[in-house]
């Protein structure tokens, strides 16, 4: 049974008047088709106050931007990786009760172009395609589940990097070939810097399995949202890595190029992470949608009502293939604005939303960041960031405070070239209220100000330290407490 839930329509926002699209394209058979799946990626945390692609810190998706169609307003299938993957490779919707395997739903991408052309394609913890077409590919690994949601839990894994590396660097050249990427990125965990390094983890769990609800305050949620940028930004390395191979391989002109995502996240204490509600649409189902049509050369942004649903028949149609199963989804020179779409959720339950309601959240979303981080560099995100690369000279002591740095050892033996850096340096805090802005300082010189919150009866901090600021050896921390004028204490 699926029980429906219907939220009521948003007022539509400023600039209503649909942006020019590319006219519907019929390239043919032959053409490359390139399609990647990044994972929990919001397409509030790309954006700049005027809702354009920050360059600064994601500059190869804004590259990709530019001579892309970027379906600004785009909707997931799905609120959650079990039925927004599928839908995305299948052009139906799905849940918790369709497994994503090729034998439950072979009406997918693969049976439909795989034959006659070279299929090279990753699947991190979707099985739709078969060993016919991915004979190396992770099939039969979750045998014993019925689930989806539970299906896709015991295949997900933190992303090992060179097996990522060696497909992109195999993606093959040349017509009539499909490839094919679930890079599960950005997705938590939270553990890659954005110049492709690793950090180590911390006490900070911040979330309790199998709740949806944050478990901390709005200062805490910062230090998670903040990671999450930074693992974006190694994300959008990946996207340019991607980029790079196309042209490499003499292809990028021909060939139709894809990168969407999942579904996105929440990092509001009103709303769940990722189950959607009527507060967080534009949060939880706005993932990125750029496609490059063969030919393409100049950017647009569309205002078009596109889901994820949409893309296989618009595969379809840009090949012009004529045996497209029935679909849920249709082609996007088809597709209007605003359009009511059903987006399904866990427990079988099904919503419907519009375009609107992204529209009219998406700028909070966009604010709320700009509060909580400034709209400067990836290593200037924090409440104070003027303070950063100064030097906090002879700082008064604070009576009383005390902080506790986690896991100090990692500072004191940093040994640059291993690929792993401490950049998250946290810790407990006592006589210390909840909400002070602190400084954090590596060695001698501030490295990023964060927020104090309160979590499993402590209270905490946590902040992101560029690899820049660690020097071989022994490192040394120093935390301060912020006044007015941006006063500094020592926090002994």
């Amino acid at each position: 049974m699926v029980l429906a839930l219907t939220f009521g329509p948003a007022p539509l926002g400023p600039g209503t008047g649909q942006a020019s699209d590319p006219e519907p394209v019929v390239a043919g058979p032959d053409t490359p088709v390139v399609l990647v799946i990044l994972d929990e990626l919001p397409t509030a945390t790309l954006l700049k106050a005027d809702e354009t692609i920050d360059a600064r810190r994601f500059p190869n998706i804004a590259r990709l931007a530019s001579g892309s169609t970027w379906y600004r307003d785009n909707a997931s299938a799905g609120d959650s990786t079990a039925w927004a993957v599928p839908p995305i490779l299948t052009g139906n919707h799905s849940n918790d009760e369709t497994l994503p395997t090729n034998a439950v739903q072979p009406d997918n991408i693969f049976n439909l172009l795989g034959p006659g052309r070279r299929v090279h394609a990753m699947e991190e913890v979707t099985e739709l395609c078969s060993k016919k077409y991915c004979p190396d590919g992770h099939q039969g690994e979750a045998t014993e589940e019925v689930l989806s949601s539970e299906f896709v839990k015991s295949k997900f894994e933190v992303p090992d990097m060179p097996p990522i590396f060696k497909w992109i660097d195999s993606m093959p050249a040349g017509k009539r070939t499909l490839s094919m990427l679930h890079l599960p990125l950005p997705h938590q965990p939270q553990r890659f810097l954005p110049g492709g390094q690793t950090y180590p983890g911390g006490p900070l769990g911040f979330t309790i399995p199998k709740i949806n609800g944050w478990t901390i305050s709005d200062a805490g949620i910062s230090l998670v949202q903040q990671r999450h940028i930074l693992q974006t930004a190694y994300t959008d390395r990946l996207v340019g890595r991607i980029m790079k191979k196309i042209r490499t391989n003499g292809d990028w002109d021909r060939s139709l190029v894809i990168f969407t995502a999942d579904h996105g996240y929440s990092f509001d204490t009103r709303f769940d992470r990722r189950d959607l509600g009527r507060g967080n649409v534009a949060a939880t189902v706005n993932p990125p949608l750029f496609i490059k049509y063969p030919g393409q050369t100049e950017a647009h942004v569309s205002r078009k009502s596109t889901q994820g649903v949409d893309l296989l028949p618009t595969i379809a149609e840009v090949l012009g293939v004529g045996n497209l199963h029935e679909t849920d989804g249709i082609p996007i020179s088809q597709v209007p604005e605003n359009r009511e779409m059903v987006v399904d959720k866990d427990l079988m339950v099904r919503t419907t939303i519009r375009t609107a309601q992204i529209r009219s959240q998406r700028p909070d979303l966009i604010k709320a960041s700009i509060r909580r981080f400034g709209d400067g560099g990836l290593w200037s995100l924090g409440p104070k960031n003027g303070l950063i690369g100064t030097t906090p000279g002879r700082a008064r002591k604070l009576a009383d405070a005390r902080v506790k740095i986690d896991f100090p050892e990692r500072l004191r033996n940093f040994r640059p070239g291993t690929g792993v850096v401490p950049s998250l340096v946290s810790g407990e805090l006592i006589r210390i209220a909840a909400n002070e802005i602190l400084a954090v300082a590596v060695n001698g010189r501030i490295t990023g100000t964060t927020r104090t919150f309160k979590y499993e009866g402590a209270m905490r901090f946590g902040s992101m330290v560029p690899p820049s600021a660690f020097r071989r050896g022994a490192n040394k921390v120093a935390v301060y407490l912020v006044g007015s004028g941006n006063s500094l204490r020592r926090i002994r």
